[in-house]
């Protein structure tokens, strides 16, 4: 059984790092825990191929540390997950400034 391509999309986390880590749980908890046999066992070796690559990749460019998220192109053949690209966007976080709210004692003993 083929099916079309399929995307999963993490949300923004702080470091690519973080995201390469939800997209672990994800796969582990859609693909590993159901399959069975023959096609648990492709399935991971995909998955340990795909992270490999992108975990150096993400550490040659010296993002993964950067704030981001992953887009994650891929297909089930035959119960198999064959994934064909990763899409990493990656941000620079730096503060625009501080806002301080201060109570008076007054309001802080009220509460």
């Amino acid at each position: 059984m083929s099916e079309g391509l399929q995307v999963f999309r993490t949300t923004f986390t702080p470091t690519i790092r973080g995201a390469i880590s939800k997209v672990r749980r994800w796969f582990y908890a859609s693909f590993y825990s159901k399959a069975k046999g023959e096609a648990r066992e492709r399935s991971k070796e995909n998955w340990v191929k795909l992270v490999r690559t992108l975990i150096e990749r993400t550490n040659e460019q010296g993002i993964s540390d950067k704030a981001g998220r992953l887009t994650l192109h891929y297909y089930i053949k035959d119960g198999v997950f064959v994934p064909v690209k990763v899409e990493v966007e990656y941000y620079e976080v730096k503060p625009l400034g501080k806002l301080e709210v201060t109570l008076s004692e007054g309001e802080a003993a009220s509460r």
